[in-house]
């Protein structure tokens, strides 16, 4: 994704479009249908109608709150979007359904910040790599 065309603002703006494409897709659907719970009643929110159960903690939440979440990040760990290309990146995202899951905001934003934390080591490791050479 290195188009020296496209300004870094212009390459968030797309990859921000595929991910909203992405989030109407039949494929975080079906993860969406499978974490539903039809039983889960909760009185104290009754405008709820729809209840799903987080994958990770099994917390419920109502069905307008459910992540869906890559297992596998789409940007690996040890890589970043510019060294993808626009192709690997929409693969990536359209995975297999086994790589994703149903998940609460509270465990995605832990898992998010634990990836970006374990992103930022392996830069500067690179970094280091390079300038040790």
């Amino acid at each position: 994704m290195s188009n020296s065309r496209i300004s870094k603002k212009e390459r968030n703006l797309i990859k921000g479009a595929i991910r909203r494409v992405f989030s109407r897709s039949e494929l975080r659907q079906e993860v969406i249908k499978r974490c539903i719970d039809k039983d889960h009643i909760d009185l104290t929110r009754p405008r709820v109608k729809t209840w799903c159960k987080c994958e990770l903690c099994g917390t419920y939440i109502a069905k307008s709150s459910m992540v869906v979440d890559h297992i596998s990040p789409v940007i690996p760990l040890d890589s970043s979007m510019e060294e993808m290309t626009w192709e690997q990146m929409i693969d990536r995202l359209w995975c297999d359904i086994s790589n994703l899951q149903g998940i609460c905001e509270q465990e995605h934003a832990l898992k998010t910040k634990l990836e970006n934390k374990l992103r930022r080591e392996n830069k500067r490791a690179k970094l280091k790599s390079r300038s040790n050479k």
